[in-house]
C-alpha cells in the first residue's frame, strides 16, 4: 500500500499489549544446551552417590581387615569422574544464558520497534534503558547460576540420602527430610520481607547506573557548576543505593544464619542417636565416621539449597523488573505537546496550517514525493510532530530524529561499498572505527541513508545541524534525492534557499 493511499485510512486505535510474564521471560532459556546442562548435572549427582556407596564399602572393608588399593582408585576415578561432569556443565549453561538474552532482545526490539513515542521520553528511557544495557544479562545469569547452583544441591542430596539411608540406618533420610521442611518453611515465611528488599534495591541500583549515563558530559565539558550538580546528585542516589543493598543482604543473611542453626541441630541430633543406637555394631559406627564428612557437606549443601530458595526469589524478582520494563509505555498526552496553531507546513511555495494532527497527516500524506518543510518556535512541537507520524505510519516510514545513536556502518569503520554481501565468506572484517566530527557523521549517515534505505516517507528532523554551507549544500542533495521516490517531512536548522 502506497502513502497516499493509506491517506484514506483512518488511523487504527493501539492495541492492548498483553503484559510480558518473569516465566515468559524465564522460558527463553529453555534450549538444548539446557537440557544438556541438567543431564550432565544428573550423572554428576549419581557419581557423586556412588562416591558415597564406595566409601561406606571401603570402611566395612577395613573392619574385615580386608581394605584395597583398589577401594581408594575407585573412590577417586568416581568422585574425579563426577567433578569433570559438573565442569562440562557449565559450558552448556553458559550456552544457554547467552542464548536466552539474545532471545529477550529480539523480543523486546520486535514488541517495541513501533513505540516511537518513546524515544524522547526521558523517565521512560532512565528507567528502561539499565535493562538492555546489562541488567537484564545479569539477571539471566544469575537465574541461571541460581537453578544449576539448587538443582545440583538437590540432586546431590536425594542421592546420597538414599544411599545412607539403605546403606547405614532408615533414620538419616528422615531427618534429612525433617531439616529439610523446617528450613524451607523458615524461608517461605521470609520471602515477602526479602523480595521486597530486593525489589527496592533493584531501583536503587537502577537510579545510580542511570546517573551514570550523563557522566561523560558532565565530567569532559570541563564546566564546575554542571559537575557540582551532577556530583551532588550521584552522591545522593549512592546513597539511596547502598542503604538499600544493606537492607537486602542484610534481611537475607540474617535468616541464612538461622537457619543453617537449626539443620545442623537436627541433623546431628539424629547422627548422635544412630552411634548410640548401634554401639555394638563396628560396621555401623565405622561407616558413620568414614561418611561423617560427606553428611557435613550435606548438611551445608541442604543449607544452601534452602537458603538459595531467597537467592532465587531475589533473582525472580529481579526479572520481575526486567518483565515489567520490557514494554514500556509512553506518555499518553504525548500528542498534546503539539502547538498546531504555532506550526506552519511549507510545501513547495504554498504554506498551510492545520487545526488538528489528523488534518497535518492528511496533507503530508496527500502527495506521495516531494518535500515538506515543518517550521515554527522552539517548543511547538515539531519534533513531537514527526515523532506522532512515525508512530502512525510504522515501517513505511524512516525516522531520523536529532540527536540519535543510531547504527551506521560507516560508523563501525566499514564504507558500504566495502560490504560483500555476495562473497560466501561474509562481510569484511570491521577496521577500527574513526573519528568522525558531528557534521561528518551527519552527512555520512544521510549519504548511507540514500543508498542502504527504500521507505515511502522520510523523516529527517534538523538533518542540517553541524554543518558548514558546502556540506550542507551537499545534504540538501541528498534530502532532494530522497524526495524523488518518496515524501519528506523535514525539520531544517536553517530555511531551505
Amino acid at each position: 500500500m502506497t502513502i497516499q493511499a493509506a491517506s484514506s485510512i483512518p488511523p487504527s486505535p493501539p492495541r492492548e499489549r498483553k503484559p510480558v510474564r518473569p516465566i515468559d521471560l524465564a522460558r527463553h532459556m529453555l534450549c538444548w544446551p539446557f537440557y544438556i546442562m541438567l543431564g550432565l548435572m544428573v550423572i554428576e549427582a549419581l557419581l557423586s552417590a556412588v562416591t558415597t556407596y564406595l566409601v561406606i564399602e571401603a570402611g566395612r572393608d577395613f573392619t574385615k581387615d580386608q581394605l584395597l588399593t583398589r577401594d581408594l582408585l575407585m573412590i577417586l576415578a568416581a568422585q574425579s569422574a563426577s567433578y569433570i561432569v559438573g565442569a562440562v556443565s557449565w559450558i552448556y549453561a553458559e550456552r544457554a544464558g547467552f542464548l536466552a538474552y539474545g532471545r529477550y532482545m529480539l523480543q523486546f526490539a520486535h514488541e517495541n520497534r513501533h513505540q516511537t513515542k518513546s524515544l524522547t521520553d526521558k523517565d521512560v528511557r532512565e528507567r528502561v534503558e539499565p535493562f538492555l544495557t546489562g541488567e537484564t544479562f545479569y539477571v539471566y545469569f544469575n537465574l541461571l547460576f541460581e537453578i544449576e547452583g539448587d538443582l545440583r544441591l538437590f540432586l546431590g542430596l536425594v542421592f546420597n540420602v538414599i544411599v545412607l539411608g539403605t546403606q547405614i540406618d532408615g533414620s538419616l533420610p528422615v531427618a534429612y527430610a525433617a531439616a529439610f521442611v523446617v528450613l524451607f518453611a523458615m524461608q517461605w515465611t521470609m520471602r515477602k520481607p526479602i523480595s521486597r528488599a530486593y525489589l527496592d534495591n533493584q531501583r536503587m541500583t537502577n537510579r545510580m547506573a542511570a546517573q551514570g549515563y550523563t557522566a561523560w558530559d558532565n565530567i569532559f565539558t570541563g564546566n564546575r557548576y554542571n559537575l557540582r550538580l551532577w556530583l551532588a546528585g550521584f552522591k545522593a542516589k549512592l546513597r539511596d543505593g547502598l542503604k538499600a543493598q544493606i537492607k537486602a543482604i542484610m534481611t537475607k543473611e540474617g535468616l541464612s544464619a538461622a537457619s543453617a542453626i537449626v539443620g545442623l541441630a537436627i541433623v546431628f541430633g539424629t547422627m548422635l542417636h544412630v552411634a548410640t543406637s548401634h554401639a555394638g555394631n563396628p560396621e555401623t559406627l565405622i561407616a558413620l565416621v568414614a561418611t561423617l564428612p560427606r553428611q557435613i557437606e550435606m548438611t551445608h549443601n541442604m543449607h544452601q539449597f534452602t537458603s538459595g530458595w531467597n537467592e532465587f526469589l531475589a533473582v525472580w524478582t529481579r526479572l520481575r523488573g526486567v518483565a515489567v520494563n520490557t514494554h514500556p509505555e509512553f506518555d499518553v498526552n504525548f500528542d498534546a505537546r503539539i502547538k498546531l496553531d504555532m506550526l506552519v507546513l511549507r510545501d513547495g511555495e504554498a504554506s498551510s496550517t492545520v487545526t488538528s494532527l489528523d488534518d497535518a497527516v492528511a496533507m503530508i500524506l496527500s502527495k506521495p514525493t516531494g518535500r515538506i518543510n515543518v517550521r515554527g518556535a522552539n517548543g511547538s512541537g515539531k519534533s513531537t510532530l514527526l515523532t506522532s507520524l512515525k508512530a502512525q505510519v510504522k515501517n513505511r516510514a524512516y525516522y531520523w530524529p536529532t540527536a540519535d545513536r543510531l547504527a551506521f556502518q560507516f560508523a563501525q569503520g566499514m564504507e558500504p561499498e566495502d560490504m560483500d554481501y555476495g562473497d560466501d565468506e561474509g562481510p569484511k572484517k570491521p577496521a577500527k572505527p574513526p573519528g568522525f566530527s558531528s557534521g561528518e557523521r551527519q552527512l555520512r549517515a544521510l549519504r548511507e541513508i540514500v543508498a542502504y534505505t527504500a521507505a515511502e516517507m522520510y523523516l529527517l528532523d534538523e538533518w542540517d545541524a553541524n554543518l558548514d554551507p558546502q556540506n550542507r549544500a551537499a545534504a540538501d542533495a541528498l534530502v532532494e534525492e530522497l524526495a524523488r521516490r518518496a515524501r519528506v517531512v523535514e525539520i531544517s536548522h536553517r530555511d531551505r534557499v
